[in-house]
């Protein structure tokens, strides 16, 4: 067996056992760009957030009827859309999700549809109605792609997820409304992992995971503002080793939990200053151990990154697992936690990097 070979090998084993563990520190705070207004790169109440494969960052600019795209570091890059209801238009945009092709849907609150674009804003097509039959919604909200391109679209006021093809092609459907398992009280995020798994929040202050044809796994959650309680879960976003970062919208702060819902760290509060949200509605976790969180209220995005660079699998310490998880993911990898100087590859910088955080976390 090669090298290479044998740390694939021996990264996956190091990665069944579990991506993070409770108790982990919070990610710090990298950047932060954004303020209310109509300009390039300000916002009013941004909803939706998403990441493409190059590390360009989309932001749905909810107030404004717009998606604003910049690099990782804040630069604006370009814009689309106004209000209305043509194709490209917008009327109050939400969710927002990128396909393997690179190609962004957005779902609208207003005009009851999803609509298709290419990364830089150009119109493909569209799908939705008001109603109830398949296919068509009521206030439509958070909208996930998974990776085979299949898009699923939280339909808030029908209590339900809807799946499509990437063309808009109705697949099935699932959930009604109640407080049951696999019932739905105004589900709001939506986030798919890599194994396809689904995690859908809703207003009754849980998380419920699904496969990915809505066959119901488990739940996790309760009103309150404690460890894994929630007031008002809103944004949804898994990263590459499956763990699931909450936007906890009403108590202003982020969680995050393993795929199996057990809580691993929390951080925020209420306020305007650097370390506070008010009213967080999206998350998304951008590869490298990276965050991007929409600040609604505050209008600006907020990016954070791990407080030990180079822990990998999230242990709080910087040592050959995390060693063995980078060597298993070299090479052109943009979304991927080992990517640790968020280039898109995984080479020989991210060693030197590793290496010079070797041992415990600070």
């Amino acid at each position: 067996m090669s090298v290479r070979a044998l740390a694939f090998w021996l990264a996956g084993a190091v990665a069944g056992v579990g991506g993070s563990v409770a108790g982990e520190e919070p990610p710090v705070l990298i950047l932060q760009w954004g303020s209310f207004g109509i300009g390039e790169g300000e916002f009013s109440g941004p909803h939706g957030i998403e990441v493409d494969a190059a590390g360009d960052v989309y932001v749905v600019d909810t107030g404004n009827h717009r998606v604003q795209k910049f690099t990782n570091e804040g630069v604006f890059l370009t814009t689309w859309g106004s209000f209305g209801a043509g194709p490209g238009d917008f009327n109050h945009p939400h969710g927002v999700g990128i396909g393997p092709d690179g190609n962004v849907y957005v779902a609208e609150t207003g005009n009851n549809r999803v609509q298709k674009f290419t990364s830089d804003g150009v119109f493909i097509t569209t799908w939705g109605s008001f109603g109830a039959g398949d296919g068509q919604f009521m206030h439509t909200h958070g909208l996930a792609v998974d990776d085979s391109g299949f898009v699923f679209v939280v339909d808030r006021d029908q209590d339900r997820v809807q799946k499509f093809t990437c063309d808009g092609t109705f697949v099935t459907a699932w959930g009604s409304a109640g407080a049951g398992p696999g019932e739905f009280t105004s589900p709001n995020g939506i986030a798919v992992d890599a194994q396809g798994n689904v995690f859908v929040a809703d207003t009754s202050d849980r998380i419920q995971k699904f496969t990915n044809d809505g066959a119901f796994l488990g739940s996790w959650g309760s009103s309150g503002a404690g460890d894994g309680q929630f007031n008002f879960p809103r944004g949804l976003s898994t990263d590459e080793l499956g763990n699931l970062y909450v936007a906890d919208r009403n108590n202003h702060r982020m969680q995050k939990f393993t795929n199996e819902g057990v809580f691993l760290t929390t951080w925020g509060s209420f306020g305007p200053g650097d370390d506070h949200f008010n009213f967080p509605y999206a998350v998304r976790a951008g590869g490298g151990a990276v965050v991007y969180v929409a600040d609604s209220s505050n209008h600006r995005v907020k990016k954070f990154g791990s407080p030990c660079p180079g822990d990998i699998d999230g242990d709080q310490m910087v040592g050959i697992n995390d060693l063995l998880l980078l060597l298993a993911a070299w090479g052109p990898n943009p979304d991927h936690r080992a990517d640790l100087d968020g280039d898109g590859d995984v080479g020989i910088n991210d060693f030197l990097d590793l290496l010079a955080n070797w041992g415990a976390c600070p």
